[in-house]
């Protein structure tokens, strides 16, 4: 079975070198998708965990929370692995938060089906998921070595949030038409929209080593 030219097995696609850079000769705006992708896998994940909140991480959830219509929301530290993982277990996927990520995701679905092919960026977002998962297993296996037994799935709660904030990331790259935040002042206003855009600000959160857990009433809690 194959997608476009490249081949999926039953599993799904391998990635491999060469069906990436023959997507990149095809679109190249998903070169910038790919570079994101290894960007993502050099960044400090769960190195931060529990450690006060610093300026910068207030300054990045006070901007996610006025960009997801929160204003009157703030950011409060989560200081241990028990606290952090009962937040995490009281996710509501029903939330008028959660609802609010959601919305921008399909938003951003389909202003990037605007840039890219449906199939080239299917394509990236599996190349995303399949390696930024060694990662941050291994990253999150070693921030909770020195925490008290905790179940083996809290584990998995937290690749699956920064899988899903990676995700979010790549979205707004590829509906922005993948705009390299290094670029010229000339890209300046677009590469300044990117950034701050509530589920790039999310990655970021993550990207400082934190993790982003739920927005329960009028509090963010940042572990």
């Amino acid at each position: 079975m194959t997608v476009g030219n490249f081949p999926l097995d039953e599993e799904g696609w391998q990635p491999d070198a060469e069906s990436l850079n023959a997507l990149e000769a095809e679109i190249p705006t998903l070169a910038v998708l790919r570079s994101f992708a290894d960007e993502a896998c050099r960044q400090p994940w769960f190195t931060e965990l529990g450690e006060p909140l610093a300026v910068s991480v207030k300054d990045m959830a006070r901007a996610y929370l006025d960009g997801l219509g929160y204003p009157d929301a703030e950011a409060a530290p989560i200081l241990n692995w028990d606290d952090a993982l009962d937040a995490a277990l009281t996710l509501d996927i029903n939330s008028s938060g959660w609802e609010a990520e959601e919305q921008l995701r399909a938003a951003l679905v389909d202003a990037a089906l605007t840039q890219v092919s449906e199939e080239g960026l299917g394509v990236l977002l599996a190349h995303l998921t399949a390696q930024l998962s060694e990662t941050l297993h291994e990253l999150a296996e070693e921030a909770l070595y020195m925490a008290d037994e905790l179940p083996d799935h809290v584990i998995d709660l937290a690749v699956g949030a920064g899988q899903q904030a990676a995700y979010g990331a790549a979205l707004v790259l590829a509906a922005g038409g993948a705009q390299d935040p290094d670029a010229s002042e000339a890209n300046a206003d677009a590469t300044s929209e990117i950034l701050s855009h509530p589920l790039m600000l999310k990655y970021r959160l993550f990207a400082a080593g934190r993790w982003p857990l739920t927005l329960t009433g009028q509090t963010l809690n940042i572990f």
